[in-house]
């Protein structure tokens, strides 16, 4: 199964994101991959979803000489852990990757797990996606996908579907 969360920005979806992988593990499952978190600086954290180290991805100063969005500067150090991650998730129940946006568009940052999901490499994944770039990220995947928009209404049910989608409640 292959699930894209969606929503509007600061609406809760790395949080979500967060009680998936809370309410997997209490299941039995394995997770992995990587989370994005906002910085208090403003900038982005990845944390790898297996491990919980974390490592400072992106800054909207610009102290870091990799790829760059209109308002991030990203380190490449960071993009390369955060590809260890989800290389090292590729075998876990559920493959998470909290946020797919405009590098990936571009075939950089976390691009290779665009590929792993479209080769059916994973069980089960989540990919945070936002709704703007929903269209061009669908037609990449090729695959069958189920999308969860993610409100300030529904983000505290959401965990519970979503386990549902993914049949939590079997055993592996």
């Amino acid at each position: 199964m292959n699930i894209i969360v969606t929503g509007r920005v600061g609406v809760g979806k790395t949080t979500l994101c967060e009680k998936v992988v809370e309410l997997a593990r209490s299941r039995g499952y394995s997770c992995g991959g990587i989370l994005t978190p906002k910085a208090p600086d403003e900038g982005i954290i990845i944390v790898d979803v297996q491990t919980g180290e974390r490592k400072p991805l992106a800054s909207i100063n610009e102290i870091y000489q990799g790829p760059r969005t209109d308002r991030y500067f990203f380190n490449p150090e960071a993009i390369e852990f955060g590809n260890k991650a989800i290389d090292g998730a590729v075998s876990s129940d559920i493959l998470l990757v909290d946020e797919v946006g405009h590098l990936e568009l571009r075939g950089e940052g976390f691009a290779k797990a665009l590929e792993i999901v479209r080769a059916g490499k994973v069980k089960n994944s989540i990919l945070v996606i936002r709704r703007k770039l929903l269209p061009a990220f669908l037609a990449r995947l090729g695959s069958e996908v189920t999308t969860v928009e993610t409100t300030i209404n529904n983000r505290d049910r959401l965990p519970q579907k979503i386990g549902k989608l993914l049949r939590l409640s079997e055993i592996n």
